[in-house]
């Protein structure tokens, strides 16, 4: 399943089915009364508005060295490329995202999108760029609305997505009933009547340190710009909040009410300093997923029995209170080394929540009480995962291994997709001196011993597990539910420590050996032939690594994991068609309009 965003507080599932972008059989009269105007208007297009289109380009390229570049699109050519770090495609139902030569700002194409209303599903276009900590951002983009009474939003972000809070939202233009608005400091101000089929140019100096823009836009034909502001608050008004991502979206997901539909083009970001970014190792990544597991592993190894925070949603930090934060000079928070004790002045919800971070960071650097630091600051804010999984990590250190299991597994369905669940396990694992119980189970003999012909048993090893399944476990298995977890939970973290360890071949087999005894339970083995495609590519033997991905994906229930790793594999294998192909399937692609 796919990584899930917050987009003002509503959670992207992107795990929506990918549809082919197609247009209703009937067009309506308007639409088709709309599209020969707007065809009209290309047609008839003053040379006034030509040169200004130009000029706009060439100001840009002459103040921006390619050094400075951050990102730069102006959609003329045919192979974009999509991927974590360039571009995201979304588009389903009746929704599309493509390339157009309806209307360019420069050169002969754009990006159209149009959404569709109670489609069950959105289309936007997203970006990438590398992050920005601090200094300045010139942010530059073409956009012409078709339909200006319908809703649609333009965002960058930081590290915290499309929400507001801290490194989240810094600026957000959006138009609803024909006219333009900017969120600064919280609060939705007017600038502009929007006009269809105009092509309107935005430029905007975003000082990360200050937390504040200036913006400048200029309308299709109009010698001087139409709105110029200096010193506007970002979205929630906090000095130092970075940004690393754009969004062009119709209305925000799960609203579902908007028939948006405008064109993009000259997206430009540079910075006020040379960019030195890290090369991709894949098209549109940088990382493979062996090297994201690497990543996390190499966290556990630094701070051992600490789980790595992601940010502040591990610690469900509320949007609302966030004003807050910066204005009791709270900033930082989390990396504190020593953070300070929350004042009594701030709201009750948030200092819950600031005393739950302090007693973590504690916890993570002192180790003598962890668990019940790890425990009080789960019991306080129950909505943050990060702290069971923190007491599980400090549970396995002082060896209460029965009570660790049972969190573990209470926890497990939250944890299973985050990437840096197989981290984590490993090191469970390697605390540990019984990883051989699950083969123990099964070892010398055709016959599933009958404990494991049990539902719920079956449920357990095979990871269909929720919240409920330890106090069921417990009803069912009075005197025998701490062995029979630690079987099953054995089973997949001894394969993840043979990985950590580098001892790859064993790993492959041990996987090959689970696959079988999960064939005799009667249990679907999909899952190990993925881990035998993992130790593959771990090996380097990518063809052993594709095939049992592609076996593995014939049975998967969430495919997406697999698609990354065949897309990671194809790379390696230097098929770049095939690489091409699983990643956009993720990721989507941006591509002529059928």
């Amino acid at each position: 399943m796919r990584q899930l965003f917050v987009w003002v507080g509503l959670v992207l599932s992107l795990a929506a089915t990918k549809a082919s972008a197609q247009e209703p059989a009937a067009q309506s009269s308007r639409e088709r009364v709309d599209a020969q105007s707007s065809r009209e208007r290309v047609d008839a297009q003053s040379s006034r508005g030509r040169v200004d289109a130009q000029s706009s380009r060439e100001r840009v390229d002459a103040q921006t060295s390619d050094e400075r570049v951050m990102v730069r699109y102006d959609f003329e050519e045919d192979d974009l490329v999509t991927g974590p770090y360039t571009l995201w495609v979304f588009e389903g139902a009746k929704g599309r995202v493509s390339l157009s030569t309806s209307f360019a700002h420069s050169g002969f194409r754009s990006v159209e999108i149009r959404d569709r209303a109670s489609d069950q599903a959105f289309a936007e276009l997203q970006g990438f760029f590398p992050d920005k900590w601090s200094g300045r951002l010139h942010l530059h983009f073409a956009l012409l609305v078709a339909e200006p009474e319908e809703v649609l939003n333009v965002a960058f972000a930081g590290t915290a997505h499309f929400s507001l809070r801290e490194h989240g939202l810094g600026v957000w233009l959006r138009t609803d009933s024909g006219v333009m608005t900017h969120v600064t400091g919280g609060e939705e101000v007017p600038l502009f009547t929007v006009e269809p089929f105009t092509w309107y140019v935005f430029d905007i100096i975003y000082d990360v340190d200050r937390g504040t823009y200036d913006l400048m836009v200029r309308a299709e034909g109009q010698p001087e710009p139409i709105i110029v502001l200096r010193d506007q608050l970002n979205v929630v008004g906090i000095p130092g909040s970075q940004l690393r991502k754009y969004s062009f979206i119709g209305d925000l997901p799960g609203r579902d009410r908007s028939n948006a539909w405008f064109y993009v083009d000259d997206i430009v970001v540079t910075s006020d300093l040379p960019v030195s970014d890290t090369p991709f190792v894949a098209p549109g990544r940088r990382m493979l997923f062996v090297d994201i597991h690497d990543y996390y592993q190499r966290q556990l190894v630094a701070r051992p029995g600490c789980v790595p925070a992601l940010g502040y949603e591990d610690f469900d930090v509320s949007p609302a209170d966030l004003g807050e934060i910066g204005a009791s000079s709270l900033d930082g928070y989390l990396a504190a080394q020593e953070p300070p004790e929350p004042s009594s002045d701030l709201s009750p919800f948030l200092r819950a929540r600031l005393l739950a971070i302090r007693d973590w960071r504690h916890g993570c650097s002192e180790r003598k009480d962890a668990v019940e630091r790890f425990h009080r600051a789960a019991a306080a804010v129950p909505e943050a995962k990060i702290y069971s999984m923190s007491e599980v990590l400090a549970l396995v250190a002082e060896q209460r291994f029965p009570e660790a299991d049972a969190l573990f597994l209470s926890i497990y369905s939250v944890w299973q997709d985050d990437p840096r669940f197989t981290a984590i396990s490993a090191s469970i694992g390697l605390a540990r001196d019984d990883l051989e119980d699950a083969e123990r189970w099964l070892a010398g003999s055709e016959v599933v011993p009958s404990e494991l012909e049990h539902p719920l048993i079956k449920k357990l090893w095979s990871r269909e597990i929720g919240p409920d399944l330890v106090s069921r476990l417990k009803a069912e298995f009075p005197g025998e539910w701490p062995e029979l977890i630690r079987a099953a939970l054995s089973s997949e973290t001894r394969f993840f420590v043979l990985l950590w360890q580098g001892r790859h071949a064993e790993a492959r087999a041990y996987a090959e050996r689970m696959g079988r005894q999960f064939q005799r339970m009667e249990l679907d083995a999909a899952i190990w032939l993925e881990r035998e495609g993992d130790a593959s590519f771990y090996a380097g033997d990518y063809q052993a690594a594709r095939s049992r991905y592609e076996k593995s994906l014939e049975r998967a229930a969430k495919p997406d994991s697999l698609y990354l790793k065949l897309s990671d594999t194809h790379f390696k294998l230097g098929e770049l068609d095939l690489e091409r192909f699983y990643r956009e399937k993720i990721y989507g692609s941006l591509r002529p309009a059928r």
